[in-house]
């Protein structure tokens, strides 16, 4: 019977189901219950919402403009959302992400099982579902989680393909899917898709020098495959754009937003503080597993470990080197990162560490278990300080992390590994849970643009403009108000000329903006209608009549 029993359910498939349950609780369940908030979520919505409304798949637009910024596989997938759950809204969108983050998930699941062990990749699995900033950008309609899919399925090819070459498993033509991993990964985000799944398996078989490898690659044509996938929508879309078009995305949306930063400029050093906010709890286990990987008992395994290293350090530095910086950036190394820390606590839970230190992972444990009191402590005060009324609802936070604290200490003492891993995934989870399911939606009224919107659509006529000022950008307004173009005024004159219209028109600007035009000497006479807080941004709603 046990034989049967396993033989129908055999463990990896079981693993799988769990990971998938896991993910279903945490990404997808009341994935809706707020609204899309700025700055990317209301804008990417925007941009499928025209694909769909204008019929054009080819040249996406934004605001009734074009809109050169980002290849269109996500927008065709976020398009393709609406028509499964029947129209735009929050789910919808974020449903895309949602799903490419649990692919993601399961991929890293099959990368462990595939360098170690059936085990590691579950543990690898649930650590990278369950990091900050990879759990919060698979429930928020953003790129990252689409282009981290497609980089780590094209490095789990090149696995695939070297394994092979080596003659060890698989087959050769894995190094294909290589290539399309790369061309998927580029159509979702650009260039960044294939260069940094190129890099690290050119710079992993170079440090091994092994050129026969490098020629091994199908380079030619693999390149082929890559440059016609990518080309059957690029090339449509440059006839129909033109040279601007061109112009704009080989240069100002890639070279020039890379080496320049004109968006989101940050000094080189700086993610060596954000990313480890953002891979919190794990971070803490990080600097233990690659001592671990380099240590004695990894000696039989130095060859995968180094693949998991060069993936790390070749994404991470090439963003460093980036003028442009921002922490999602940093996503697709998340798997690496994840599979390392996995590989670290299988063994440690195991207690096949023979001549590794345990302090390695003793002090992250107690660090972790201090970290936890200190924010359960301090989450209830920092809460009454600013946002008295929501006292109460910090509590179960507050209990959740000194409970989690307590619980840790008591399992290390009885060295119950397994537990304390199963807790920590536990406390990550619940807390997230509750925070989506509690306080996003607390936090709707402040950060959602639609109230605001609201207000418009019930004074403006057809007919009648909106126009946006200075930080107020006009993504969200469009995606709420359905109004499609809406004036974009960068200057003083600009403003001054569109509220001196001889026709009704509206206009949403930063109150110290409004402040400082009520100043201007000769300026239209407007009537201040609407005022509320969105986001950080303090918005007016004003008219000329």
């Amino acid at each position: 019977m046990k034989r049967q029993f396993s033989g129908a359910y055999p463990q990896k498939r079981v693993q799988i189901v769990l990971l998938l349950g896991f993910c279903l609780v945490l990404y997808f369940i009341n994935l809706g219950q707020w609204d899309l908030w700025n700055p990317d979520e209301p804008r990417y919505a925007q941009v499928a919402k025209e694909m769909v409304s204008r019929g054009d798949w080819i040249l996406m637009h934004y605001n009734g403009k074009v809109y050169p910024d980002k290849p269109p596989l996500f927008f065709w997938l976020v398009a393709l959302s609406s028509y499964l759950w029947q129209g735009f809204g929050p789910f919808s969108v974020r449903f895309i992400p949602a799903l490419f983050g649990t692919l993601t998930v399961l991929l890293t699941f099959l990368l462990g099982r595939n360098l170690y062990a059936s085990r590691t990749g579950l543990l690898s699995g649930l650590i990278l579902a369950t990091s900050a900033e990879f759990t919060y950008l698979s429930t928020r309609g953003n790129i990252d989680t689409t282009l981290t899919f497609f980089t780590t399925a094209s490095i789990y090819f090149f696995l695939k393909w070297y394994r092979a070459s080596k003659g060890e498993e698989g087959q050769g033509l894995a190094i294909y899917g290589f290539y399309l991993g790369m061309a998927l990964a580029t159509l979702a985000k650009g260039p960044v898709g294939f260069i940094l799944p190129l890099l690290v398996g050119l710079v992993y078989l170079a440090i091994q020098r092994d050129w026969k490898g490098i020629k091994g690659m199908k380079l030619f044509p693999g390149m082929l495959l890559f440059v016609g996938i990518v080309l059957s929508w690029y090339l449509p879309a440059v006839v129909r754009g033109g040279s601007d078009y061109l112009n704009m995305t080989l240069l100002t949306h890639t070279v020039d937003r890379f080496s320049e930063g004109w968006a989101k400029p940050r000094p080189i050093y700086y993610y060596f503080y954000n990313f480890p906010i953002d891979f919190l709890p794990w971070i803490l286990f990080l600097p233990g597993a690659i001592a671990y990987g380099y240590s004695r008992e990894m000696v039989e395994k130095r060859k995968d470990f180094l693949l998991l290293v060069i993936w790390f350090a070749v994404t991470f530095l090439f963003f460093s080197f980036s003028k442009g910086k921002r922490g999602v950036y940093l996503l697709p190394l998340y798997p690496a990162a994840a599979l390392m820390v996995g590989k670290v606590w299988d063994d440690f839970i195991s207690g096949s560490m023979d001549h590794f230190k345990q302090e390695w992972m003793a002090f992250p444990l107690h660090g972790f278990m201090g970290l936890a009191l200190l924010a359960g402590a301090a989450i209830p005060w920092a809460v009454s300080m600013r946002f008295r009324p929501f006292l109460p609802y910090s509590l179960p936070i507050a209990f959740l992390l000194v409970g989690g604290s307590l619980a840790t200490f008591v399992l290390y003492r009885f060295r119950n590994y397994g537990a304390i891993l199963c807790l920590i995934v536990g406390i990550v989870t619940a807390g997230y849970f509750y925070a989506g399911r509690v306080i996003f939606p607390l936090a709707n009224p402040f950060k959602s643009a639609r109230f605001l919107s609201e207000e418009i659509t019930s004074r403006i006529l057809p007919g009648e403009r909106l126009g946006v000022y200075g930080r107020v950008g006009a993504a969200a307004y469009n995606f709420y108000t359905g109004i499609v173009p809406i004036a974009e005024l960068n200057t003083n004159e600009e403003l001054r000329h569109f509220l001196g219209s001889s026709e009704r028109v509206f206009c949403l600007l930063p109150f110290r903006d409004f402040v400082r035009f009520q100043k201007m000497e000769e300026r239209p006479r407007v009537e201040l209608i609407a005022r509320r807080k969105v986001g950080d941004i303090d918005i007016v709603l004003i008219s000329n009549r």
